[in-house]
């Protein structure tokens, strides 16, 4: 993939501010968070140069602000756009870290 594109589609928080977005790279074996590549508060378009060791992407949001943010982890799309409304939140992606063992 040459370039991703990233749709930050402009989404409420609790306190009724555009949600705040923070995307990073996920490298190696897609356990390790490498550079973040985007900060911002959605309704925006971002294209971006994944590096050569990025499997997938970790993409915070704080739907809470002052609580930690939330994220879900994503494999790097083979038609190379991302539109996080269409994300779903409630599922782990293929490089999350949580253990679901206790659920």
């Amino acid at each position: 993939m040459s370039i991703l594109k990233v749709v930050w589609h402009e989404q409420t928080s609790d306190f009724g501010q555009p949600m705040p977005w923070f995307g990073s790279w996920l490298v190696g074996d897609g356990e390790t968070e490498g550079d973040w590549f985007h900060s911002g508060r959605g309704a925006a378009e971002t294209e971006h140069e994944p590096p050569d060791e990025a499997v997938g992407v970790r993409l915070r949001f704080w739907p809470s602000e002052g609580l930690d943010p939330e994220y879900i982890d994503l494999p790097l799309p083979d038609n190379g756009v991302i539109e996080t409304i269409s994300l779903d939140y409630d599922h782990p992606g293929p490089y999350s870290r949580l253990d679901l063992s206790q659920q």
